[in-house]
């Protein structure tokens, strides 16, 4: 399962999230093609139905990305872990 995300394609991601609205909307509505986007090939392959690493990062609303920013360590380790199969990523925003 292509769930383990490098540390380079993390980094990028939160990058991205934190600061680039174009790619955060891209992100909003499509995790799997957002991921593609980063050169992440288990999602450039899938097709949107195909569970990966992007299916724990839908969300109805996403965070601020102030709000990504401020929390980046956490998520960073959150993403990095090998738990993260198991457990939602916290990228929604607070309500």
């Amino acid at each position: 399962m292509p769930f383990q995300l490098s540390e380079e394609l993390v980094d990028k991601l939160l990058d991205k999230l934190s600061s680039d609205e174009d790619f955060r909307t891209s992100f909003q509505k499509s995790p799997r093609q957002a991921l593609a986007s980063l050169g992440h090939a288990p999602a450039a392959k899938a097709s949107d139905s195909d569970k990966g690493a992007w299916a724990c990062m839908s969300c109805n609303k996403l965070a601020s990305a102030a709000d990504i920013k401020k929390s980046r360590d956490a998520l960073r380790t959150q993403l990095l872990s090998a738990k993260v199969q198991f457990n939602p990523i916290a990228l929604e925003a607070a309500k």
